[in-house]
Formats: C-alpha cells, structure tokens, sequence
C-alpha cells in the first residue's frame, strides 16, 4: 500500500512540472469591449439598462475613481448613474430610469481595470434613442488649461438648456481636451467645464473651471472654454517692489480681469505726508518685461557697434555647401505638431506702475500705494491699500585693481651674489 501511493504521489508531481505555469503566460493588455448593447444609432430602444461585455473579467474597482458609477457618464442626466458589476459585464442605467422621446449619449471613461491592474486608457460611448429619432445638434468645443497653456483631458462638461434647467447634457473631453455634447435639441444652453479633481463633479473651492452660452438655431458653434480657478474674493496685494525710482511692482494674489483698460486713475500713489503722486503709466507685467527684454538687446547691439571692428581676414576658398538637414524622426515620421494653445494669453497677476517726473522715489522713505477697480475674473473689485519703503541703494562695487603689468622685468641681482 505505502508503495502504491508514494507511486501515485511520484506521478503527480512529475506531471505537474512538465506543464505550463499556473494562470500561464502574464497578461498584460487592458481590458477590451466585446459588444454594447443596446447598439449605437439604434431608436425606439426598450432596454431598462446599457450592457458593457468585456473579454476578460474586470475589477469593480477603477483607476484613479473610487467607484465604477465615476467612470460612466450618462446624457441627459437623470438621476446620478446606476452601475452594477458581473464579472466581464457591467449594466449602466440612470437612477431615475431612461426617459422616454429622449436620445441619450453613454459613455464608458477611461479608468476601468482587469484583475491584474492594467487599466483601459481609451473612452468607449453608445448613442440610442427611446424615441423614433435624434435631435440635430451638438456642441463640440475644446477645453484648455488657461494658466498652463495647454488643452485639457478628462474635464467634466455640462449643458444646461435655458428652457428647462433641470435638462442637463453631460461630457468629457479627451486627451487633446475635445468634447462633443448631445445629441441635444435646438435652444440656449449654458456650458461649462470643470477640472473635476476629486471626480465628484461638483464645483469644489479651487477647483479651475469656465462657462459660457450657447445658441443653437441652425448651426453648431465650436466653443472654447479656459478653465482656470475664478475665486469671487476679490483680489487684494500680495508683494509691492520698488523697481527703479520712477518704476513700481505690484503682484496680486489672484489673475486679474484681462480686460481691465490699464489706466492711471485705477492707482493713487502718496508720500507720507499724504500728498499725491502722478501716475503717469500702467502695464502688464509680461508687456513691461518684453518692452525692457527689447531695450536691452538694442543697447547691447549698440555697444557691438561701437567697438573698432578687426582688420578682414584674407578671403578663404568657400566651404562646400552641406545638404540641408532632415526634418523628419529616425523612423522617417515627421515631428508631432505642437499642442493647441488658447486664443487669449494666461491672465495676469502683476501690473507695473510708472510715476510722471519730476516725482521720484527716495531712498528709506515710506510711502502708499491704492488701487481701486481692478477686478478678478468674475468681475469682484474692492479697494485695497499697502504701504512699502523704499530700499537703501547698494553700496557702490570698489574699483578693481589694474592688472599688472607682466613687461616690467623684475630688479637684477647683485654683482657676486647668486639669484635666489
């Protein structure tokens, strides 16, 4: 008996070695939409619910979300989505159920994970209606990162139509910041983006966002939105910094309203003794930089030019012309164009004040500085004060020391006695 079962135990473990490894080869490919029911295009659609069939089993848990209900968007909205998980099918549905005459956009975001953690990068939508057919507009648009400069993926859209506020349209726009909201119907909606952060798409403090209005007739505008964070406090000083005598900086702790005529009655300057002192010039930040930038590189060409030029060289024979440089990447693939920008340049938070002569600033004196209008970019303004010193100059660099002069040989030793 001992013999017959250490036999069996021998032949177990020699077929078990001789196989693959147990789950065999590792998998590393994301999840993949098998079918989506109902289909897209499809009308009077009966479902009570939108299947998502996948190859494989997916986790219930997704990627950068807490919940599966954060990766499905539902539009119109009616109710927050209902989303239920078996195994390699996930049933999406509205929480208050599908309306009835209504086409509706669902969409899958990108998020959703297998059971080894890799994750699905691209977005997967459905269109259908429950009704005999679909409105005829859309609203696409772009959504950028106004402060950044640079388009942005994954923010949250809404469209809000204007006859009944409780229709509202839902989006996301994806990695090159595009969206598309509908189908909707003709009408005035109010569109807005959110960079939802913490994916509860609810406005939350901090969070950048922008909005705008949108009439839908006969055509189907293509909007842009710039998020960017639009804080109704308004703006107060944050550093205030004697450029030169004449030349005052002042920072604020949040972007001012672009379009803000820059004018010498929005700034009041007085001394101690509170006498005024005239403004004679307003500038943004980044114009004051570049007017300087420009005014340096022309002194600098200047004192070029005024240097004795060296006698010409012999003429050489001309160097054999180089064939031009390719432009394309080793692969043969041409460079990816640069990343869209927003039409408007960031808003800005410094402005530079410039004081009409004779004025001037003293050294150690005190002084304050008052604005009054500047705006943030919901249109909040208060007055605001601060007063500075000016600083002492530096004290003057010591003149350096003429080099020495290397012809001067140094004194001969004396008759009889060696050098040291």
């Amino acid at each position: 008996m001992r013999r017959l079962i250490a036999g069996g135990l021998a032949l177990v473990t020699g077929c078990a070695s001789a196989g693959q490894p147990p789950g065999g080869p590792e998998d590393h490919a994301p999840p993949q939409v098998v079918s989506v029911s109902p289909d897209s295009g499809q009308t009077n659609v009966k479902a009570k619910v939108v299947e998502f069939r996948f190859d494989e089993v997916v986790s219930d848990r997704p990627s950068g979300a807490t919940s599966l209900d954060q990766i499905f968007l539902i539009s119109p909205r009616n109710g927050p989505p209902d989303v239920s998980w078996h195994r390699r099918r996930i049933d999406v549905r509205p929480k208050n159920g599908f309306r009835p005459n209504t086409a509706y956009r669902v969409t899958m975001l990108p998020g959703l994970a297998d059971l080894r953690s890799n994750v699905k990068r691209d977005a997967r939508t459905v269109v259908f209606s429950t009704g005999a057919s679909f409105p005829a507009f859309t609203i696409p648009g772009r959504v950028f990162d106004w402060a950044a400069q640079r388009p942005a993926p994954g923010a949250y859209i809404e469209a809000v139509s204007r006859a009944d506020t409780s229709v509202v349209y839902l989006a996301a726009s994806d990695t090159a910041g595009d969206f598309d909201v509908g189908p909707l119907p003709a009408g005035t909606y109010t569109v807005r983006a959110l960079l939802d952060v913490n994916s509860n798409r609810v406005l939350d403090r901090n969070e950048k966002w922008d909005t705008t209005t949108v009439a839908l007739v006969d055509t189907r505008p293509v909007i842009e939105l710039d998020a960017i964070e639009r804080d109704s406090t308004p703006a107060v000083f944050e550093t205030v910094t004697v450029i030169d005598s004449v030349t005052l900086r002042l920072t604020f702790d949040k972007p001012l309203d672009p379009a803000i005529p820059l004018q010498p009655a929005l700034i009041r300057i007085q001394r101690a003794d509170s006498s005024r002192i005239e403004v004679a010039r307003l500038q943004w930040q980044t114009v004051f930089d570049r007017e300087k930038a420009a005014r340096d590189s022309a002194h600098r060409a200047d004192s070029i030019a005024a240097l004795p030029k060296p006698a010409a060289p012999a003429a050489a024979a001309p160097a054999p012309a180089r064939p031009p440089i390719a432009t394309v990447t080793p692969g043969g693939q041409r460079p990816a164009p640069p990343p869209p920008k927003p039409r408007a340049p960031p808003p800005e938070r410094g402005i530079v004040v410039t004081i009409a002569p004779p004025a001037r600033f003293a050294p150690t004196e005190s002084y304050r500085v008052t604005a009054v209008g500047l705006r943030n970019l919901v249109g909040h303004s208060k007055e605001i004060t601060r007063a500075f010193t000016v600083p002492k100059p530096p004290p003057p660099r010591p003149a350096p020391k003429p080099p020495a002069d290397s012809a001067k040989r140094p004194p001969a030793a004396a008759p009889g006695k060696p050098p040291r």
